[in-house]
């Protein structure tokens, strides 16, 4: 007689609810490293702007006159 043999069904299905649970914990550790990794070199280094830049934004801004701009930048260039 083969009493039983329905009982396999529950183990298989726990067995599917194991590989399902690790492939999740796997899949959120790699995330984790990912966004951790991404988060550190993420960051840019502050790059100072060059004094000619300087110069130009004052001078869009209307902080310099004409004249002042052309005699700065010619300053700035030697």
């Amino acid at each position: 007689m083969m009493w039983g043999y329905y009982g396999n069904w529950g183990m298989g299905l726990w067995m599917l609810v194991w590989w399902v649970l690790l492939t999740g914990i796997l899949v959120l550790a790699v995330y984790g490293l990912v966004s951790l990794f991404n988060r550190r070199t993420g960051q840019q280094p502050v790059l100072r702007p060059d004094p000619l830049g300087i110069l130009k934004e004052r001078y869009a801004r209307g902080e310099i006159t004409t004249d002042e701009y052309h005699r700065m930048r010619e300053e700035l260039r030697e």
